[in-house]
């Protein structure tokens, strides 16, 4: 089933609206999800680039207010009742593991088996620094924290060494997630987190960058990813493939945007998640709506196709 969901603006100008009127306003156009970021801080004169502008900016002034990821979704997993939970992307080397699993099992327990990790290695260095944990190694503390947050979802992790944690014998982590596991989305479009989807993931949450993503790029790194399966033993067809996108307001509702999401889906696409701007609450629902159209717009025209 293809699957629309958006990305809160939980950061900005858009907290002057309250989050309660954020969210409905998503719920109320009948989206399949809310998803959120993850920054805990951000830092003025950075020297790292964003990896998906062409001049490597980020756009967000380092002074943006910006709510915590997990507080944010421990508020919706109360705030709501139908719609799946996820963060995208949730930087997995910046946190401890094993309060990041017992944090995640609570959520998902309170929002009834609704919530979903997307998870990446992280871009911002100085963000690193200013937590006091190393940059350099974060890839495989990604891979060891994986591991370690599903053998925690066990709720009896299994002893031994998950990268630099060394989990000792007789440890129980509950609750558990209600399905048994959160699933897991590694974000990312580098060669790095092509190979980490293929090996770990339960899923691969791509990023359509500002400048966009052809059709057939996309089709390039989707082959890839199956390569990558198919290496690691894996069956490429047990992989859920998402992107995220930032869809430009003029492009709303157009047959352009369609036939872009619906290029997308034929390569195996099934979930969108959507950055949208919000200049004013009234905007916000009315690019909700022409989103919307486009939503069905794209089901449609993959129904038909099918039959």
């Amino acid at each position: 089933m293809l699957r629309f969901g958006i990305q809160l603006p939980h950061y900005g100008g858009p907290l002057e609206f309250g989050l309660d009127a954020l969210v409905d306003a998503v719920a109320d156009a009948g989206f399949d999800g809310i998803w959120v970021s993850d920054h805990v801080v951000l830092v003025d004169g950075t020297g790292s680039r964003y990896p998906y502008t062409d001049d490597g900016g980020y756009g967000f002034p380092p002074d943006t207010p910006w709510y915590e990821a997990i507080a944010t979704l421990a508020y919706l997993a109360a705030r709501t009742r139908d719609v799946e939970l996820g963060a995208a992307v949730c930087v997995l080397p910046q946190r401890q593991p094993v309060l990041l699993a017992k944090q995640l099992a609570t959520i998902d327990r309170l929002a009834g088996g609704r919530l979903r990790l997307g998870a990446g290695a992280g871009w911002l260095a100085e963000e690193f620094t200013a937590l006091g944990v190393p940059y350099d190694g974060r890839g495989a503390r990604t891979d060891a924290a994986i591991a370690l947050l599903r053998a925690c979802w066990t709720g009896e992790p299994p002893p031994g060494r998950y990268g630099d944690v060394s989990m000792p014998r007789g440890v129980h982590c509950r609750p558990t997630p209600v399905n048994g596991t959160v699933p897991i989305f590694v974000g990312g479009n580098s060669p790095a987190a092509l190979r980490r989807a293929a090996r770990l993931g339960d899923g691969w949450l791509g990023a359509v960058p500002l400048a966009g993503l052809p059709v057939d790029e996309l089709g390039a790194m989707v082959a890839r990813l199956r390569r990558e399966c198919l290496r690691a033993g894996r069956d490429p067809a047990a992989l859920e493939l998402g992107l995220r996108i930032a869809a430009p307001s003029g492009a709303l509702g157009t047959p352009e945007l369609r036939d872009l999401l619906t290029g997308y889906a034929s390569h195996g696409v099934t979930r969108f998640t959507v950055d949208l701007s919000w200049r004013d609450l009234d905007t916000g629902r009315r690019r909700l709506d022409a989103l919307s159209l486009t939503a069905a717009a794209v089901r449609k025209g993959l129904t038909v196709g099918a039959s």
